[in-house]
Order: structure tokens, then C-alpha cells, then sequence
């Protein structure tokens, strides 16, 4: 005998006997002699200790009427009038910055996936770079000033 099929034999008896034990149940079924199965049913006993009762005997209560609260007359409070507060006149008005869609930055990016999933033939990582280099050479070629 050759040493592979050794191996292999060797190998293939492991396997069944490791699934042969792992599954005893299969050894202990009757079900194909046809044997009646005898079942033993048993009632089940639950055993519970007696619950323990603390009883307290409750407090005595005893009332009083409140006590009369007498409030002292506010102070008075004198306000200071406020402080002057100088603000500086604006020195510079301008109309407010226009901003512009960052196109040349988008149509970079596109660009840049096409070359890149062209000549990457579809990875992705490729795709991804020329994407980013795309919109870093059209963002700064779309500069306005």
C-alpha cells in the first residue's frame, strides 16, 4: 500500500469515527427494529419554602399645627444707571462673496474615475485614486479671482 492512500484511509476513518461519536443517539435508536418505546413519565416536584412575613407594628402619629412664619419687609434695591458702551462705525462696506459650485473640482472627479477605471481595468482602487486626482488638478484649474 502506498503511503497516500495510507494518509488518505488513515484520514477517512478518523473522520467517521469522530462523526460516529459525536452522534451517539444514532447507535440507541429503535426505530429501525420497530420496537415499542416505554416511556416513564414522572411528576415533577417543586419544593418552595414558606414565604417569610414580617409584620411591624406601624408608628404612632402625632399632629401639631404649623408654626405662624412671618416675613420680613424686602429691602430696597437701587439700580445704577448702565454704562455707556462706544462701538467703532464700521469702516468698510462690500457687498457679500459670491461663491461658486466647485464644478471644475466635480468634473475632475469624474474625469478621473473614468481614466482610472479605464486604465486600472475596473479596480477599484484605481478608480478611487483617479477620482482624487482628478478633483485635486480640476479643482486648481478652476480657479476664479
Amino acid at each position: 500500500m502506498r503511503t497516500t492512500k495510507l494518509r488518505i484511509l488513515s484520514a477517512a476513518g478518523i473522520a467517521v469515527s469522530l462523526a460516529m461519536a459525536a452522534t451517539p443517539a444514532w447507535s440507541r435508536d429503535n426505530h429501525y427494529r420497530h420496537t415499542p418505546h416505554y416511556k416513564h413519565s414522572y411528576r415533577q416536584v417543586v419544593v418552595m419554602p414558606p414565604p417569610v412575613v414580617h409584620r411591624y407594628r406601624a408608628a404612632p402619629v402625632y399632629y401639631a399645627p404649623p408654626a405662624p412664619v412671618h416675613y420680613a419687609p424686602p429691602a430696597r434695591v437701587y439700580y445704577a444707571p448702565p454704562a455707556p458702551v462706544y462701538v467703532p462705525a464700521p469702516t468698510y462696506y462690500a457687498p457679500a462673496p459670491h461663491v461658486y459650485a466647485p464644478l471644475g473640482a466635480v468634473g475632475g472627479a469624474v474625469a478621473g474615475a473614468v481614466i482610472g477605471g479605464g486604465l486600472g481595468h475596473g479596480d477599484v482602487g484605481a478608480i478611487a485614486v483617479g477620482s482624487v486626482l482628478g478633483a485635486i488638478v480640476g479643482d486648481s484649474l478652476d480657479r476664479r479671482y
